[in-house]
């Protein structure tokens, strides 16, 4: 009874997304927006789509270009302009033309989920703060990213920790991330002072 409780929550955790929008500006022009990777990465916000896109200082293209972003590279969406999303990438402000932004959560699909392709582990869970950059390069986000020791919990898989009521993505490692154990990323230290260490049970989709 408990499992199958467990599996209704992942279903519901796991089919809560936003929906994709999109509109472009590319230096290629490449028209395939198609991420091959996007089944392994999942962001609270928004991420690139496609190669070297051109993230600009103003809503035009005539604007001055802050750097070319690379596929994959996170982005909080602040709003939109025309056929320009507003975007801040660490601590900067741009604009970055729609077509080639995915907003919201990935969906994933649960129709084969059962039993056997969850995993439980007992670890002990400790918070971090402060990172720029995750040793899978990508900017970590709160909700989002845990830090893991990669031999027992791969890069890129989906895990439940229940204490969130949320699917976080092993996404980073650490020095002291070894066995079971596991850091989960916040954006403040106060935070992470508030989750001190516990010990919990987690749940790796296979």
């Amino acid at each position: 009874m408990k499992r199958k409780l467990i599996m209704s929550t992942l279903a519901i955790t796991f089919m809560l997304g936003f929906n994709r929008l999109a509109f472009a500006d590319t230096i290629n022009n490449n028209d395939n927006i198609q991420n091959s990777n996007q089944q392994e990465l999942t962001y609270n916000n928004g991420y690139v789509n496609s190669d070297r896109v051109n993230f600009r200082k103003e809503a035009s293209t005539n604007s001055d270009i802050y750097k070319v972003l690379d596929k994959n590279t996170c982005v909080t969406i602040l709003g939109y302009e025309d056929d320009w999303s507003n975007v801040k990438i660490n601590d900067t402000v741009g604009y970055v033309y729609t077509k080639y932004i995915t907003s919201g959560n990935e969906i994933v699909d649960v129709s084969n989920i059962d039993e056997s392709n969850i995993i439980s582990l007992d670890v002990k869970a400790t918070a971090y703060a402060g990172d720029t950059i995750t040793s899978t390069g990508i900017v970590p986000i709160e909700g989002t990213t845990i830090a893991v020791d990669p031999n027992v919990i791969p890069y890129g898989s989906k895990v439940y920790i229940p204490e969130f009521d949320t699917v976080f993505t092993a996404e980073d490692c650490g020095s002291a991330i070894k066995g079971n154990r596991i850091d989960i990323f916040m954006d403040t230290e106060a935070k992470c002072n508030d989750w001190g260490v516990k010990n919990i049970t987690i749940y790796v989709l296979k």
